[in-house]
This record gives structure tokens, sequence and C-alpha cells, in this order.
């Protein structure tokens, strides 16, 4: 808002100086006017007196310097009106300052617009990226824990589960499970791992993405500021010009006044010189009038002489003599003040000579001027020689004016009148002219102190930027090394993963060994439960045996109680050959029973024999059971044997 007002009071008061310059410039075109005037009105006279002595050639010969002064003193008239062209333009010159203010004030704003513009991004980076690429790196670091923790509570657990793998056939199926659930555990992790990468390469790429544009951003800050001192340099060219151009308007000012001066006093040598010149010829009139008298004189003596002898006209002769003499003398007088008007004339014209070249001299400067402003003032010689014309048919009118002026006195009169009060206003316009001079001058100097105080906020906005890139960059270069502390905590995450891998590795070899060794051990046991069964089957029939034995062994009691004290020995053999085969097996109940039964079997072989003639039989299959009952007790204490030493391993 402050830029618009200035810029509009600006426009006003180059709008004023320009009306100013042209009322100026009408006032001014005034005096060319009353000059050609006075010069037209003067050149007529001298043709009126060569009609009037046609016969006299000096004054022929004195007119043509006359004409000569006519020609310069116009030629002086177009000076002054190429002054008022180089006025006009002058005036004409602020516009041209005041669009190029516009320019550099827009120049301006369009740099602060840039300034914010950077701050704002600048607020943005610093709120959103950094703390964003901060947060992604720490979560991904809390991520890669997170998953190296479970890794290895995972570890652990396939340590004590591959412990408890031996304790069963159930656990083994479970323990599948499980490892199918680590299989798809470890390859999520690897996605994750992957992921885990691709998120770090793009956050990389990303980071140089925001060192690329902070370097961007930092030579936008050095344009901007190169701009800004160019801006400056401009204001001050501008103000340097402004300056130049006030004090070369002043020094045109003085110069037209010089030359209305010198108008002046040329136009007032010309009157002097019109004046000898009618003195002149006045004093040539009556010479010529002498002259007839000399003549008619000598005639009257010549007649005298022919007719009076006498001594009357002897004294009107001495009379006549004394006339003539008088009349000489005065001749002598006369032709001496005609020397010393020509004297007159020769210092007039050596005056003029010197008038002539100092008109030269200043005809040369103006030139020079002109030709340097020839390209300027193209459009305004246009303009001026459309005047000109006006004026031409202007000159025409007041020639036809001047023959009735005898009529328009008292429109003269009032003219007159309307000239006082124009001189008047035109002094009231001056007066105001020259307040609103005064009023624009402490106005630009109010705005030349805004300009300064908002340059020195601009450079002090500019040192703050500054300072904020240089805290920016040490906070970037912080964040670098953080960055690179990441990256090296991410390296040796990696390669605990890597470790953490080839333990996992192993281990799923470890556990393919044991699937093998189970499906083994699982095979053997399918044989055994085999073996079991027809174990169970055979112990079926032996208790049958047994059953109908226990009947016979208690009818044999019985009848045979008597006959034990004999029989004792040779059981006590028996029993002694029978036991290493059967203490691995056999409980203390079923070794009486098998001592008991050996014992009454002995004992009866000679009564019995035909009683019992199956007894051998059960014994057999007893002696076949009991012995695959020992392989199968020897079988798994082996397997129990070998994984207590697996686990020790």
């Amino acid at each position: 808002m402050c830029q618009e007002g200035l810029s509009r009071l600006a426009l006003n008061s180059c709008s004023k100086q320009t009306e100013c310059s042209l009322e100026e410039r009408r006032m001014l075109g005034v005096a060319p006017e009353l000059v050609d005037s006075m010069l037209e009105s003067r050149r007529h006279p001298g043709s009126s007196l060569q009609k009037e002595f046609p016969q006299n050639e000096d004054l022929a010969k004195g007119s043509e310097p006359q004409n000569r002064l006519f020609g310069e003193v116009e030629c002086m008239a177009q000076r002054l009106q190429a002054a008022l062209e180089e006025i006009q333009r002058r005036a004409e010159e602020p516009q041209e300052q005041g669009e190029e203010q516009r320019k550099l004030d827009i120049a301006l704003e369009n740099a602060r617009l840039e300034i914010e513009k950077l701050k704002t991004n600048l607020i943005k980076l610093k709120e959103s990226d950094a703390t964003d690429l901060l947060r992604s790196a720490r979560e991904h670091n809390q991520r890669l824990n997170q998953e190296i923790l479970a890794l290895r509570n995972r570890v652990r657990s396939l340590d004590s589960e591959k412990k408890i793998l031996t304790s069963g056939e159930k656990v083994n199926g479970q323990h599948q499970g499980e490892v199918q659930q680590l299989r798809q555990n470890l390859h999520r992790l690897q996605i994750l791992c992957n992921s885990a990468e691709k998120e770090l390469r793009y956050e990389r790429g990303r980071s140089s993405d925001f060192k690329q544009h902070n370097s961007l951003l930092q030579e936008e800050n050095i344009k901007i500021k190169m701009e800004l001192k160019q801006a400056q340099e401009k204001l001050l060219d501008n103000a340097r010009e402004q300056s130049s151009l006030t004090a070369e308007w002043k020094h045109c000012q003085q110069r037209v006044k010089e030359l209305e001066l010198e108008g002046l006093r040329q136009a007032q040598s010309i009157k002097s010189q019109q004046n000898l010149q009618e003195k002149l010829a006045q004093e040539k009139s009556k010479a010529a009038d002498a002259q007839e008298k000399i003549l008619d004189l000598q005639k009257k003596l010549d007649h005298a002489r022919q007719t009076c002898l006498s001594d009357a006209c002897i004294l009107h002769k001495k009379q006549l003599e004394d006339e003539i003499k008088e009349a000489k003398s005065s001749e002598y007088r006369l032709q001496q003040q005609c020397q010393e008007e020509q004297q007159r004339r020769v210092l007039l014209d050596q005056e003029i000579n010197e008038l002539q070249r100092q008109v030269r001299t200043l005809q040369d400067k103006e030139d020079q001027q002109e030709a340097t402003n020839f390209q300027q003032q193209e459009a305004l010689r246009r303009q001026l020689e459309n005047e000109r014309r006006k004026y031409e048919e202007s000159v025409k009118s007041n020639q036809e004016l001047s023959e009735k002026l005898s009529r328009s006195q008292q429109e003269k009169e009032a003219l007159w009148k309307e000239h006082g009060r124009f001189l008047e206003q035109l002094g009231e316009h001056v007066r105001n002219y020259k307040d609103k001079h005064h009023c624009h001058k402490a106005k630009f100097q109010k705005v030349k102190d805004r300009l300064t105080h908002e340059l020195e906020v601009r450079n002090k906005r500019i040192k703050e930027l500054e300072d904020e890139t240089r805290k920016l960059e040490q906070k970037i270069e912080m964040e670098k090394t953080f960055q690179g502390q990441i990256m090296t905590q991410n390296d040796i995450l990696l390669l605990e993963k890597r470790k953490l891998l080839e333990q996992v590795t192993n281990q799923e070899d470890l556990i393919c060994r044991n699937k093998s060794t189970i499906s083994a051990i699982q095979s053997k046991a399918f044989l055994l439960d085999k073996e079991n069964q027809q174990l169970q089957e055979n112990c079926l029939r032996l208790k049958q045996h047994i059953s109908l034995l226990e009947r016979v062994i208690r009818s044999i009691h019985i009848r045979r109680a008597e006959e034990t004290v004999i029989s004792d020995n040779a059981a006590f053999e028996i029993f002694r050959k029978i036991l290493p085969l059967q203490s691995s097996s056999f409980s203390g109940t079923g070794l009486v029973l098998s001592v008991e039964n050996l014992q009454e079997t002995e004992l009866r072989k000679s009564e019995g024999a035909a009683a019992i003639p199956k007894s051998p039989e059960p014994l057999s299959c007893s002696q076949n059971s009991e012995s695959g009952y020992i392989n199968v007790t020897s079988l798994k204490d082996t397997y129990n044997t070998q994984g207590d030493q697996k686990p020790g391993l």
C-alpha cells in the first residue's frame, strides 16, 4: 500500500511538473512571437526607406547588414524555440524516471515475495523433511532392533524346543508346526529386511534430493542478494540522474534567461541603428538641399556676372561669396559629421561582427547540443513545425490586424487588462508551482527516507536469513552425522542379521537332521508297536496257559506237597540257570511264580508226565516272549542313552 501511494504521488508530481513546464513553454512561446513581430515591423520600415530613397546606394549597402542582423535574430528565436523544446523534454523525462521507479518497485516487490516464499519453504523443510527423515530412521532402527530381539528370542526358543523335541511324539508335531511358523516368520523378516533396505535407499536418495534442493535454495538466495544489490545501485543511479537532471534544468533556465537578455540587447541595438539610419537619411537630405541651393547660387552668380558689372553687383557678389563660403563651411561640417557617422557605422559594424561571432559561437554550441539531442527532439520538432505554421498564420493575421490597429485600440486596452490579469494569474501559478515544488521535494525526501529505512530493514532481514541458513547448514551437518551414525548402526544390525540368518540356517539343518532321526525312530517305534501287539497276544495265550497250569499246580500241590523237600536242590540248580536270562525283564512276583512252577514241573515229571503233556510248549512260548520283551527293553534303553548323548553334544 505504501509503495502504491508513493507511485501515485510520483505520478501526480510528474503530471503537475509537466503541466507547469507546458505553461512555462507557452509563456516563453509568447516571447519569440513578440520578437518576430518586432522584427517584421522593423523590416517594413527598411523597405519604405528604400522606396523613398532609391537613388542612394549607401542606404542599400547599410540595409544589408541590417538584414543579416534580422536573420541572426531569427536564428536566435529558433534557438529559443529549441531551448523550449529541451525544457519540454526535460519536463517529460521525470515521467520516464517515474516509470523506471515503478519497475524498480515492482522488482523489489517480486524480490520480497521470493524471499517470503524461500522463508516458508525453509520453515516447511525444517518442520517436515528433517523430522520425517529422523522419525522414519528412528522407527526403522526400532523395527530392526525389535526384529533382532524377536530373532534372538526365537533362536533361544528353538534351542529350548530342540531339547524338548526328544521328549515325545506329540512334541514333534507341535515342533513341526512351530518350525513352519518359524519359516514363515523368517520369510516375513526377509521381506521386512528387503523393504527396510529399499526404504533406506529411498531415504538416501531423498536426502540427496534435499541436499540438491538446499543447494538450489542457497543459489536462489545468492541471486536474490545480487538482484537486491543491483536494485540498490539502480536507485542510487536514478537519484544521481535526478540530481544531474535538476542541475541541467536549472542551467537551461539560466541559459534561456541569458538568451532573452541578449535578444533584448540586440533589439535595443537594432533600435539605435535604425535611429542612426534615420538621422543619416535626414542629414543626407539636408546635404542634397544644400547642394541644390549651391547650384542655384552659382547660377545666380553667373547671371549676376553677366548682367551686373557695377559696385552693387560686386557687393552682392561679395555677399554671395560669403554665403558660398558659409555654405562650403557648412558642407565641410556636414562632411565631417558624415565621416563621424561613417566611423560610428564602422564601429557599429564591428560591434555587429562581434555579436555575429558570439552568435556563431552560440550556434556552434547549440549545434553540438542539437547533434546530441537530435534523435530525441524529432517528434518535438514536428510538433513545433506545426506550431510554427500556426504561428506564421497568426503572424499573417497579426499583419492584417496591424493594418486595423486604429480600429482595435479599445480591444487593445482590454487585452492589456487581460494581460495584467494573466500576469497576476501567472504569478499565482508560479507561486503555487514553487509551493508544490517544495512540497514535492519534501515528499521525495520522505520517500527517500522511507526507501532507505526499507532497505535497512531488508538488509537486516537478509542478514537474519543468512543466519538462519547458517543454522540450517549446521543442523544439516548434524543430521548428516546422525545419518552416518544411523547408517553405521544399520550396517552393524545387518551384520547381526546375517549372523542370525546363518544361525537360523544351521538350526534348520539341525531340524532336518532331527527330522531324519525322528523318521527313523518313528519307523522303529512302528515296528516295536507291531512287536508289542504280538507280545500282547502271546501274553493272553500265556495267561490262559498259566490259568490252566495253576489249576494243575494246585491239584498237584495238594497231592504231592510232601515231595517238595526232595526236589529243592534240583529246583535251585534250575533256578540258577534261568536267573541270568530273566533278570532284566521279570518282576519279583513273576520270578517266584516261575520258580514254583519249575519246581512243581520238575518234581512231577516222573509222576505226572502223562497228565501235563502240553506244559513244555507254553514254557517255550513264555521263554520266547520273555526274550522278545527283553530285547524291546534293551532297545529302549539304547535309544534313551543316545538321546541323552545328543543334547550333551
